[in-house]
């Protein structure tokens, strides 16, 4: 299990003072989010470009909004300078709302285990249209101080996102919705065993379809009927795309 201490102390801090300036490129976030190297970012383009309608347009648009905010580390990809996490948030996008087409769903319910700083919400919202996937509402479910930051970078990088932000020590208990599509992008899988029986237990019968990346343990049966592939690019031992 990994110690989020380090990482929740500091996210305080950048919601304490409102200042979001240097805060993807500062070690105490980096060692936990933003640290996708050239390599893995170099993959994420040729997956991208070899397997998505995804056009260089696009890439260097989203890339333009997200890298605006936190001085992530950026690096020349030939046709955009951006930063490695933001290409792993278009491709991750791209996994996400492929799979939402293909279930048909007219509009959905999306709730996200662990939300990071709201990079793979802000690029699921912004590539939804391409897809035609309508979002009624979006729920991330995660620590306290990390959900004051989703707030606030959110707000800042598009104010007209609604996004509802839920206590992970209540684990979804209080979410009203039914038959969600769920996300959880090294999260669910990286916690602990206990956590993790209590979202299978009070969030899970809430959710009817998702998405993870997966890592950190063997893949198990959590409840759902799912499919699950090798994670491209690989980036963990027994990471994997994990559809139901």
């Amino acid at each position: 299990m990994i110690d989020y201490s380090r990482y929740t102390n500091y996210v305080n801090t950048i919601c304490q003072y409102n200042n979001l300036t240097m805060f993807k490129s500062h070690p105490d976030y980096t060692y936990m989010l933003e640290h996708v190297n050239f390599n893995q970012g170099n993959e994420y383009v040729y997956f991208i470009k070899t397997t998505t309608d995804i056009t260089e347009d696009e890439i260097k648009e989203f890339c333009m909004i997200n890298d605006s905010i936190g001085n992530p580390t950026k690096v020349n990809f030939d046709f955009v300078v951006a930063s490695p996490s933001s290409l792993r948030y278009i491709f991750h996008a791209h996994l996400i709302l492929k799979h939402l087409q293909s279930l048909n769903l007219p509009v959905t319910d999306i709730v996200e285990i662990g939300g990071g700083y709201g990079g793979l919400c802000l690029a699921v919202h912004h590539f939804s249209k391409k897809y035609n996937v309508n979002i009624k509402s979006y729920t991330i479910v995660d620590l306290p101080s990390p959900s004051k930051l989703q707030n606030l970078y959110l707000n800042t990088v598009d104010s007209t996102l609604n996004v509802d932000f839920v206590d992970a020590t209540t684990f979804g208990a209080i979410i009203t919705k039914n038959n969600m599509f769920l996300i959880s992008n090294y999260c669910f899988s990286e916690i602990s065993n206990e956590f993790q029986k209590k979202y299978i237990e009070t969030l899970f019968p809430k959710v009817s379809h998702g998405f993870m990346a997966w890592n950190m343990i063997p893949l198990y049966n959590f409840g759902f009927i799912t499919r699950d592939e090798l994670e491209y690019p690989k980036t963990g031992e027994f990471n994997r795309y994990v559809y139901f």
